[in-house]
C-alpha cells in the first residue's frame, strides 16, 4: 500500500498548495505555489550537473500569524522585478532580497506583544535557499508536458521522468483497495517511453492490458510491476 499512499499524498499536496506557476529566465525556471519556490537550472549543452534550490513560503509555514502579506508570492515577485534575461544566480539573489524586505516590513507592522509572543521573529531575516545539484536528465526540459496515452482498455500517465498505468479492474474505492500497476523502472526508461509515445500517440491503441507487458518487453522499455497488499 506504500506506493498508492504516496500517490494519494501527492494528489493531496497538489490540491492543498495549488498548481505551480512559473517564470522563465536565461536557462532557468522559477516555479511556485502556496507551499514555496523552486528554482531550477534548465538542461544546457555540456552541463551534466544542474543547480536546484527551494525556498519555503512564510505565509504557509506560519499560517494564521499576523502581518505576513509581504510574503505573498505576488508581492515577492513585484519586489524582485525579474527579467527574462536573469540567470539562475540573479533570480536566486533577487527573490532572497525580496524576502529580506518582506521580513523588515512584517516586523515593522508587529505590535510589541506579537514580537514577544513570536520570540522576536528575527529569524525571518535569516531565510535561505536550500540548494543542491542534480543530474541533468532528472530536470524536466521546458516544453515537456505530461500527457495520457490510451490503450485498448487502459490508460498510461506519461511524464518525462516516469510513467504509470493501472489495470482496468483496479478498485480504489474498497476498504482494502486492489490494483495491479506498471511503472517505469528508471527515468531513462520513462524518457524512452515518453519520446516513443509522443512521436506516435496511437502506438498503444490496439494493445490490451494483458498485452501491455509484452509490448514493453518487445520495445525494450524498462518497467516494474506492483500489486496491492492485503492486510
Amino acid at each position: 500500500m506504500v506506493i498508492q499512499s504516496q500517490r494519494v499524498v501527492a494528489r493531496f499536496l497538489k490540491r492543498a498548495y495549488g498548481e505551480r506557476k512559473k517564470f522563465l529566465g536565461k536557462d532557468v525556471r522559477l516555479s511556485w505555489n502556496d507551499r514555496g519556490w523552486l528554482l531550477e537550472e534548465l538542461p544546457q549543452k555540456g552541463k551534466k550537473k544542474l543547480k536546484k534550490a527551494t525556498l519555503e513560503n512564510i505565509c504557509t509555514r506560519y499560517g494564521g500569524q499576523p502581518n505576513f502579506d509581504a510574503y505573498i508570492p505576488g508581492n515577492i515577485l513585484r519586489r524582485a522585478d525579474l527579467s527574462s534575461s536573469d540567470n539562475y544566480d540573479t533570480i536566486k539573489r533577487k527573490i532572497l532580497e525580496a524576502y529580506e524586505v518582506a521580513a523588515v516590513e512584517s516586523l515593522d507592522k508587529m505590535s510589541p506583544e506579537q514580537v514577544e509572543k513570536g520570540r522576536g521573529w528575527t529569524f525571518l531575516k535569516d531565510e535561505k535557499w536550500y540548494e543542491n545539484e542534480v543530474f541533468y536528465l532528472n530536470v524536466v526540459p521546458e516544453g515537456i508536458e505530461p500527457f495520457v496515452v490510451e490503450g485498448k482498455d487502459f490508460k498510461v500517465q506519461v511524464t518525462w521522468t516516469s510513467f504509470e498505468s493501472y489495470s482496468p479492474n483496479s478498485d480504489f474505492q474498497q476498504m482494502d483497495p486492489h490494483y495491479t500497476m506498471y511503472e517505469s523502472s528508471s527515468a531513462t526508461a520513462a524518457r524512452k517511453f515518453y519520446m516513443m509515445l509522443k512521436a506516435d500517440p496511437s502506438a498503444l491503441k490496439s494493445v490490451t492490458w494483458n498485452e501491455f507487458d509484452n509490448w514493453m518487453k518487445n520495445n525494450k522499455i524498462g518497467y516494474e510491476i506492483h500489486f496491492s497488499q492485503w492486510h
